[in-house]
């Protein structure tokens, strides 16, 4: 019998120190799955001709990534932030380019809402921070490992849009 108390006593120990004892689950890193350099081609809304182009992602932390796109032509950089979507990776503007696109800013902690302890997904975010027509401008596909971006340019004829679509290396 003592024994057996002496076993019990170290199982539940174990038990124990096991555990996590702060209560809170681990969030993947977003960022770092799809961070690298991704090859392709920008084609501009006015010509419609594709020229090489290169994608390289950062993380900035979890979820918010930098994207600098550049190829002889063009040379832009932004941040946005991703939300998990399946097998896609939806991104979205980040402060003030979100304020100045939807018109107002995201609410606090608007990130760290999601079911379960993970991350807000897109639908939760799009419920909770956009109206219905609000325009999204990009995703990456996870499983085909390929990112496809719409960015606005503001040329002497007026806006016009340069879409990127590649391939990580």
């Amino acid at each position: 019998m003592k024994t057996l108390k002496i076993i019990l006593g170290i199982a539940v120990v174990a038990i124990i120190a096991s555990c996590n004892m702060d209560d809170e689950l681990e969030q993947s890193n977003l960022s770092s799955e799809i961070a690298g350099i991704y090859k392709g081609a920008l084609t501009s809304s006015i010509s419609q001709i594709a020229n090489p182009a290169t994608s390289e992602i950062t993380s900035i932390n979890n979820y918010t990534i930098q994207v600098h796109c550049y190829n002889e032509d063009i040379d832009t950089t932004f941040s946005v932030e991703l939300y998990p979507d399946g097998q896609m990776m939806r991104v979205c503007s980040t402060d003030d380019d979100f304020k100045n696109e939807y018109g107002h800013s995201m609410s606090a902690n608007h990130h760290m809402m999601g079911n379960n302890g993970n991350w807000t997904s897109w639908s939760q975010h799009m419920s909770n921070e956009h109206n219905v027509n609000d325009k999204h401008y990009g995703y990456f596909d996870m499983n085909a490992n390929t990112f496809d971006y719409t960015i606005i340019m503001n040329g002497s004829n007026g806006a016009y849009e340069q879409r990127f679509m590649g391939s990580k290396q």
